[in-house]
């Protein structure tokens, strides 16, 4: 768990690092854009794939009870949430959970709701398939987001389903419980499934609580979970995801499409890092935690030399959010001058829709000593453009 070692990914086909040139139009960049670590997962993960892997014979493989057990035991353990095995569905992809809920839930022109500046594939979800986009834009308050409620309430009439992020990225907001509570009665009201993307819900930093919305009996009957290790304990690669669907009739319907296109289908190494992960990793998730926060304190103290760039207030996740709009850069211009001034390659706030023009989203989960280089290159690029 000493996640100050510097791991190369060279050779290791990353998407973070193999595709600089197309991303940012050089290899010349500290690549801190898309979400998953530069950090080693856990040794129990790690032995576990070993094992796995040193059997000669890689064939066809099916779930098993302890992969249920883990995540029952996880959420128990991490969420104080019970659920049963009936309610897990494996999935192979949180992305895919979302469009094709989108495809078994609603008819092309039916209202998805979701709340924007958001995870460009919750746009997609809707957008490709066809249904009416309806955007609840978040409120900036005094460096805060919030939930337009009014708003809200007045798109929720018009919606079959509501896209919840939660917690939000890229924003980083940890829904409270009266907040859920309060999106739970008014899609109740309405008629409006929730499908919950919560694949950030382990990364929340004290004394914020992740609430899964489906543990609220508002919500269980009306919602749809999607979950995964992938983000916690860096295993984007090769995880698959599941869905917590508690109301059976749902479940079923949502169910069907993912076995009609054949989605099912786990890998032998899937399950095994799964229940390696929920099981076994524990104490690397404790080790980890602190260690992000103390990443993202560390920014926030050096970006007070860059008031121009004011870091957000985050409550969970390793993706910090920007505000660079006093910089007074076109979208464009202000990508371009964190890959060719300071070196860095960020996601650009606009590709997060609105409410996202004029800021960046910058990933901290390296190590420190990476971490410091990088604010070094941010703070010479700011300094030889906005000091005189």
């Amino acid at each position: 768990m000493n996640f100050d070692n510097i791991v190369s990914r060279k050779g290791t086909y990353t998407e973070k690092y193999d595709s600089r040139v197309e991303k940012f139009g050089t290899e010349d960049v500290m690549p801190l854009w898309v979400a998953d670590m530069d950090l080693p997962s856990s040794e129990a993960i790690q032995e576990t794939l070993l094992k796995r892997v040193k059997h000669p014979i890689y064939g066809y493989t099916g779930y098993y009870d302890a992969y249920f057990d883990a995540i029952i035991h996880w959420m128990e353990k991490q969420h104080t949430w019970s659920i049963q095995q009936a309610w897990i569905t494996p999935i192979n992809a949180i992305v895919t959970g979302l469009n094709l809920a989108v495809a078994a839930l609603s008819d092309e022109g039916d209202g998805v709701m979701i709340q924007p500046p958001i995870y460009p594939p919750f746009y997609t979800a809707v957008t490709k398939q066809k249904r009416m986009l309806l955007e609840n834009e978040l409120k900036l308050v005094n460096g805060h987001y919030e939930i337009d409620f009014e708003d809200f309430e007045q798109k929720a009439k018009q919606a079959k389903l509501f896209l919840l992020c939660s917690p939000h990225n890229p924003t980083g907001r940890v829904w409270q419980r009266e907040e859920l509570l309060k999106i739970a009665q008014i899609c109740a009201q309405n008629d409006v499934l929730i499908i919950s993307d919560e694949v950030h819900a382990d990364l929340v930093y004290a004394p914020y609580q992740h609430v899964p919305i489906a543990s609220l009996p508002e919500a269980r009957d009306i919602t749809i979970t999607l979950n995964a290790p992938s983000k916690t304990f860096n295993v984007a690669g090769i995880v698959s995801a599941y869905a917590i669907v508690e109301n059976s009739s749902l479940r079923r319907r949502f169910y069907e499409i993912f076995r009609r296109y054949s989605l099912i289908q786990p890998t032998p190494i899937s399950l095994a890092t799964t229940v390696a992960a929920y099981r076994e990793s524990h104490e690397w998730l404790d080790a980890l935690v602190p260690y992000l926060k103390k990443n993202l304190d560390y920014l926030y103290f050096r970006l007070e030399k860059m008031p121009k760039i004011k870091a957000m207030p985050m409550e969970s996740t390793f993706l910090l959010w920007l505000d660079c709009r006093e910089l007074k850069l076109e979208d464009e211009t202000l990508f371009i001058w964190f890959v060719e001034k300071a070196k860095l390659g960020l996601n650009s706030g606009a590709s997060f829709g609105n409410g996202g023009s004029g800021f960046m989203r910058l990933n901290y989960a390296v190590s420190q000593d990476i971490l410091i280089i990088a604010i070094d290159q941010l703070e010479k690029a700011y300094e030889s453009t906005y000091k005189t």
